[in-house]
């Protein structure tokens, strides 16, 4: 056996084990939005994780969900993997994942405007959900990117707005081109946030209270949909639209846009960080209705 025998494998259990550890933390991040403890985890708490796992691929939930139970039994706390509920769930996001995906419900460019200009208060809610509009659309954010941006991972150059995305221990840099209308750019709505925000480190959207006070919790996927619902009724947009968006809207919102200018597929799908090109399947179905 050569040296590169040996070595071949060792990189692969180095790999998983950064997976594994990305993986957990994930979940505990999740469970802290909850308010739930990620050990000892119940079945229930469990379950319901791996069904917000709605835009991962059956291996990458099953990893995590072997993550989970890697950590469990290295603190010698109780796991048991064929719990019915967590199989069900195992087993339901597994079908959900071989089925086409229904085609989700966007956010286009018109209502973006519209939504942003009803953020134009100069309260720090306002700034705070113009910044998380321009950047979740710009950027194509997954949900969990959006809410898992730190401030440390936003850099502002001459002709873009760079975020560090973060994903399974690696960091994949996204540009944000900044439009010459000042009420639409990333980079002025940042500055405008970071300047009420007060903060140099940790979560970039942060929940507020109703005295308008920032606090130093992260939002939750759930708030961001809750926002875009909000904007979108004050943006007047057509109520059987605005209650149907959810936080992957501004995404699906940036893909559709794109595929309709023409984009690239390969530059598409850099942006948007899909692997496989047939991702973007379920968005171009959108386009036979125009």
């Amino acid at each position: 056996m050569t040296g590169a025998d040996v070595a071949a494998p060792a990189r692969e259990a180095v790999a998983t084990l950064r997976a594994y550890r990305a993986d957990w933390v994930h979940f505990t991040n999740w469970c802290a939005g909850h308010a739930v403890s990620p050990i000892p985890a119940a079945a229930d708490v469990v379950a319901a994780y791996l069904r917000s796992l709605t835009e991962f691929a059956p291996a990458t939930i099953r990893r995590r969900l072997a993550a989970i139970g890697k950590m469990h039994r290295f603190n010698e706390m109780p796991w048991d993997v064929t719990d019915g509920r967590i199989r069900a769930a195992l087993a339901d996001m597994t079908e959900r994942a071989r089925r086409p995906a229904p085609p989700p419900t966007v956010v286009t460019p018109d209502m973006l405007r519209a939504m942003v200009e009803r953020c134009a208060d100069g309260s720090p809610r306002g700034l705070r959900d113009r910044c998380l509009l321009l950047f979740g659309f710009a950027g194509a954010l997954r949900r969990s990117e959006l809410v898992g941006l730190q401030v440390e991972d936003v850099r502002i150059d001459r002709a873009a707005v760079v975020l560090a995305i973060r994903e399974e221990g690696q960091a994949q840099s996204v540009s944000l081109p900044l439009p010459e209308a000042k009420e639409m750019c990333p980079a002025a709505a940042f500055t405008a946030w970071q300047q009420v925000a007060h903060r140099q480190t940790g979560p970039l959207f942060r929940a507020i209270s109703k005295g308008e006070r920032v606090g130093g919790r992260a939002l939750t996927p759930y708030a961001v949909t809750r926002i875009l619902q909000r904007r979108a009724a004050m943006a007047e947009i057509p109520p059987e639209i605005a209650v149907a968006l959810s936080a992957h809207a501004l995404r699906a919102g940036y893909i559709v846009a794109a595929l309709r200018q023409g984009m690239d597929t390969e530059a598409l799908c850099q942006h948007t960080r899909y692997r496989d090109p047939r991702a973007l399947r379920q968005y171009e179905r959108l386009l036979t209705h125009d």
